[in-house]
């Protein structure tokens, strides 16, 4: 999956776990685990989640402090890049 793809596959998966936010409130850069807008119990979901778009499996060396900040740092460290 390319970037673009992820960021918008990403994007609607917070969305709808997050049915109060509106569409506008999710930039990029919107910090989603200091917001709360993605809880750390929904933080294991997400990482399957990850797995699923990746098509492989997300080893505990990638999960790392910073890695799930933002949409942008999830493209960054496991989409290899910032592709817009």
């Amino acid at each position: 999956m390319k970037t673009p793809d992820t960021r918008s596959a990403l994007r609607e998966w917070i969305l709808a776990r997050n049915p109060h936010m509106q569409r506008e409130e999710l930039a990029d850069d919107t910090p989603i685990l200091k917001q709360r807008i993605v809880t750390s119990l929904q933080l294991m979901e997400l990482i399957l989640f990850l797995e699923q778009l990746q098509k492989r499996v997300i080893t505990p060396d990638r999960c790392r402090p910073g890695a799930f900040d933002t949409i942008d740092t999830i493209c960054q460290t496991f989409f290899g890049g910032d592709a817009s």
